[in-house]
């Protein structure tokens, strides 16, 4: 709860008492012993709050350097208490105030020169505090943004701040467990002198008056931020009008993240010397780099307006073309999703006169424009915002610069000036009213923009590609594709970034890399943005969001991912807490303090809402929540190979969508353009992917001629190579995890397919292969070699099993319907048990034996000659990215020695594979290589 303070009914208000040191000065109570010290203040229950030690009441600075305000003489005079020092005296006042409680303080120069006072802090500063003030130099490029935030235990950060507020001064105090004392400091008058942004400047005998509003909070730093920036503006606005920010047909402004504001003369957009419109070109530039920008700006005026008495309205009607030639650039924007705007130069007063206000009527009704940019304004007005609402619903206003406090009701978006080249990182204006759409300029003729693209980002809003200054770097493209890849981000969780719950400055483990926190009831983004040359993967921030209910966080109903990176994300568990890891890329140290500095990441959590899973080459993927699934290869950028689909759930061939590709694929929900979820999974180089997923024949109702009918049940099913025979140089399909399968009756040839019924096949489809080279090598011109009939048929190739099936309407087993076969649920090493017999197969005697030779060697099923003759071909071809292989089962009569690098020879156990390496027909046949074949069953 938030707490006030309590006035004290005792005392007259905006009276002082002395009591011995101490005076009561409203709800404070102040030690002047030396100096202006505040002891403790009441609250509004009545509590007297200490603070754990006395605290300056506020500090400042004269030209620069901290004054000693423990050497201030104070006394109490009526309603105040005043002070003097070196070349200063004032007074502090309490006064009334509609929410906390605000002191003035007069200050005044006694000394005989000019003197500069600023960085007035309320409380002071000091490592146990956060704390807003100015620092650093005044040189370019930092002389317009000098304010840092002070935090314990971290560097200062530059913070971005309202342009009437550059001087503010900021204390948050923790001054119990969950209690804290916040104060702001602003200036509000003065007399003998001037502002500057930062100081005011006293002639000799002049004043200024600043107020200091006091309050008090619970939780961390950054809700007495909160308080003072987002509830009560700075105490710019007693109130706040927030009708144009609820208008829904101004809301489209929140979802724009890239405008492009160009000169009429600009190349890209109108070629003087070929008289040719570039403008749908550059449209198209855009949209493959950055997913295209959401508003094109036209600006014809400026720096062309005044050389004849044209008014800036004229110029519009009379580019190339005419206005109908803008209309049908307006109209193209449209059908593309995009807007268009105008810009207005309030300025022009010297040119043909015609009212503002009319000519600007005039022009967005010719034009269909959806908005206007306000060329050296800060604000818009009443009857700017009337003027366009005439026209049509929906335009919006756009200021040259950021509007402060008290004109954001008046204007919904606005712009982070170009004149702040080098911006601090943390963008107050952002926390002051998460709603107000801000885009940063980035000027192209700067070439190098990755700071500026990852400050946006971090910030969460949008960016002003401004073209105005001559010059396009060759980083352009490079810039605009790192642009692409944070704005996709920002566009596809586009809920979080407007609403209130934004949270500032996360807590980090290590310095110069910042996280702020963005969230919605459906999930919560952390935008990272980092300062460290060497990188960071690590680590880095606590996940308190949410308490984890079940033993593992992999079982809680949320999931985390970084959205940059696009990795799932496993968090770390540390003394009690969640740490989630970040991720972010080096960069040369020589580029510190330069517009190349910085890299980000993006850590979401997520619901689980996707169910996808990856087996061999098939992608099975499904949700029961939104409207769309895309699924990219790669990272999803812009102008990746990306396919949407269905929600429903769905399998497909990864090879047939992508290719030959390896790596990461992302699978992403999305209900409308908003990210639900996301899935990442990893295809690694060189994992074998199953090509054959549809492997039927004809169907059989009665057990074909030679083959045997498999009864079908509940089969734990596990291949893997022999213990010896692993080779991790090439990769095997991993099925060392038991799968269970529910199997279908099926048939199954009891041998292998003999030479005599090779022979048959060709005699009656006269079969030839288009490659001959060893086919049948071991036949004598094209006869069987006497006594090998019954021999399994040899010298074949894949193809040629596949030639034989179809002859006969069957097909090749797969690996797992081969091995059930063998073993049936018995989960036999051997097909007759588990130990190996030598009697029961052709072990090892270096040459084929008849299919019928070991009887005593059939598995539960009866199927015969499974090991030790010859290794038998299934169906299952895989593809792993450099080549293609078969699965061979069984072993064969061939066992070479005297090397570990041989193929394993002689019988095998029936959960073994061997991989054969598919080159061509004539390579691939071998007298130790044979086949049989399967049917399917007709119920």
């Amino acid at each position: 709860m938030r707490l006030k303070f309590f006035i004290f009914i005792l005392f007259t208000l905006c009276m002082a008492q002395v009591i011995g040191q101490t005076v009561h000065l409203g709800p404070s109570t102040l030690n002047l012993k030396n100096g202006l010290w505040l002891e403790c203040i009441n609250s509004l229950q009545g509590e007297t709050h200490r603070l754990p030690s006395t605290q300056p009441f506020f500090t400042f600075e004269i030209d620069d350097n901290e004054a000693e305000t423990s050497n201030l003489k104070c006394k109490v005079s009526a309603d105040s208490v005043v002070f003097f020092g070196d070349e200063i005296a004032g007074s502090l006042r309490y006064a009334e105030a509609a929410r906390g409680y605000l002191f003035t303080v007069r200050l005044k120069n006694t000394s005989q020169r000019l003197i500069k006072i600023g960085n007035v802090v309320p409380l002071g500063r000091g490592n146990d505090r956060v704390y807003i003030t100015g620092g650093g130099g005044y040189e370019w490029p930092y002389y317009l943004n000098r304010s840092r935030l002070y935090r314990p235990g971290y560097g200062p950060i530059g913070v971005v701040l309202p342009d009437n507020a550059w001087h503010l001064g900021f204390c948050d105090l923790k001054i119990a467990s969950n209690l804290s004392l916040t104060g702001l400091a602003r200036r509000a008058a003065i007399n003998g002198g001037k502002f500057n942004r930062w100081q005011a400047e006293l002639e000799p005998s002049g004043e200024v008056l600043y107020k200091i509003w006091l309050d008090f909070h619970e939780g961390n730093w950054q809700e007495g931020l909160k308080m003072m920036f987002q509830e009560r503006w700075l105490y710019d606005l007693k109130n706040f009008d927030n009708s144009l920010f609820e208008r829904a047909d101004l809301a489209w402004i929140r979802k724009a993240w890239i405008m492009l504001l160009q000169f009429a003369w600009d190349q890209n957009y109108y070629d003087s010397q070929s008289g040719r419109y570039s403008y749908a070109d550059y449209m198209n530039y855009f949209d493959r780099l950055t997913g295209g920008y959401d508003i094109f700006t036209l600006w014809p005026t400026w720096p062309r307006l005044g050389l004849d008495p044209r008014n800036q309205f004229d110029l519009y009607y009379d580019l190339p073309g005419g206005i109908d030639e803008i209309r049908k650039q307006a109209d193209l924007a449209h059908q593309r999703g995009k807007k268009y705007f105008i810009s207005y130069n309030p300025w022009d007063a010297s040119t043909r006169h015609e009212e503002h206000m009319k000519g600007l009527a005039r022009l967005l009704r010719d034009t269909d424009a959806d908005g206007v940019v306000l060329d050296t304004r800060g604000e818009s007005s009443r009857e700017l915002q009337e003027t366009a609402d005439a026209v049509k619903p929906g335009i919006i206003m756009y200021s040259e610069g950021m509007a402060i406090p008290r004109h954001m009701p008046g204007i919904i978006s606005g712009r982070v000036h170009d004149a702040l080249y080098m911006p601090p990182v943390l963008n107050l204006n952002k926390f002051i009213k998460p709603d107000f759409a801000i885009f940063r300029v980035l000027q192209l003729a700067d070439g190098d923009l990755t700071r500026e693209i990852g400050i946006s980002f971090f910030n969460g809003y949008a960016v002003e590609i401004n073209t105005m200054r001559p010059g396009r770097p060759d980083r352009m493209e490079s810039e605009l594709r790192y642009l692409g890849r944070t704005t996709k981000i920002l566009r596809e969780n586009q809920s979080v970034f407007f609403n209130y719950n934004y949270f500032p400055m996360v807590e980090t483990r290590v310095d110069s890399i910042y996280v702020n926190k963005w969230k919605t009831d459906e999930k919560i983004i952390y935008t990272i943005f980092s300062l460290r040359p060497e990188g960071f993967n690590g680590p880095l921030f606590v996940f308190d969001e949410m308490q984890a209910i079940n033993p593992s966080i992999a079982e809680e109903p949320y999931h985390f991912v970084s959205l940059y990176n696009h990795e799932e994300i496993k968090p770390v568990r540390h003394e009690g807490k969640w740490w989630l890891p970040v991720k972010t890329e080096a960069f040369p140290r020589v580029d510190l303090g330069t517009r190349r500095e910085g890299r980000v990441d993006c850590i979401a959590v997520l619901p689980r809402l996707l169910e996808v899973s990856l087996k061999n080459d098939s992608l099975t993927f499904g949700s029961a929540f939104g409207d769309r699934i895309t699924i990219t290869a790669g990272n999803p950028v812009y102008g990746a190979r990306s396919y949407d689909f269905d929600i429903n759930k769905q399998t497909l061939s990864l090879l047939k969508t992508f290719g030959r590709y390896e790596g990461k694929i992302v699978v992403q929900l999305y209900a409308g353009d908003e990210l639900m979820d996301e899935r990442i999974l990893e295809i690694a180089p060189g994992t074998p992917r199953l090509l054959t997923t549809e492997n039927t024949s004809r169907k059989f109702k009665e057990t074909p001629k030679g083959m045997v009918r498999i009864s079908g049940g509940k089969y734990a099913f596990a291949a893997r190579r022999a213990v010896g025979t692993q080779e991790p140089f090439i990769h095997y399909p991993d099925h060392s995890d038991t799968i269970y399968l529910n199997i279908s009756d099926y048939y199954i040839d009891k041998y292998p397919v003999t030479n005599a019924q090779f022979k048959a096949f060709l005699e009656a489809s006269h079969y030839i292969p288009e490659d001959t080279t060893n086919f049948l090598k071991h036949w004598k011109n094209g006869k069987i070699p006497t006594g090998l009939e019954n021999h399994p048929v040899v010298y074949v190739s894949y193809e040629d099993a596949l030639a034989y099936a179809r002859w006969k309407g069957v097909r090749l087993p797969t690996e797992w319907e081969w091995q059930y076969a063998a073993q049936g649920n018995t989960s036999y090493v051997w097909p007759w048990g588990n130990e190996f017999d030598s009697l029961r197969c052709n072990s090892g005697l270096n040459y084929t034996t008849p299919v019928d030779a070991y009887p005593a060697g059939d598995s539960p099923f009866g199927v015969a000659d499974l090991v030790g003759n010859v290794w038998q071909m299934t169906a299952d071809l895989y593809d792993d990215g450099a080549y293609y292989f078969v699965i061979l089962k069984g072993g064969s009569h061939f066992k070479p020695t005297g090397s570990e690098w041989y193929v394993e020879g002689g019988p095998q156990p029936v959960y073994h594979r061997q991989i054969l390496i598919k080159v061509s027909p004539s390579f691939d046949r071998s007298s130790t290589v044979g086949f049989r074949c399967a049917a399917d069953f007709a119920p």
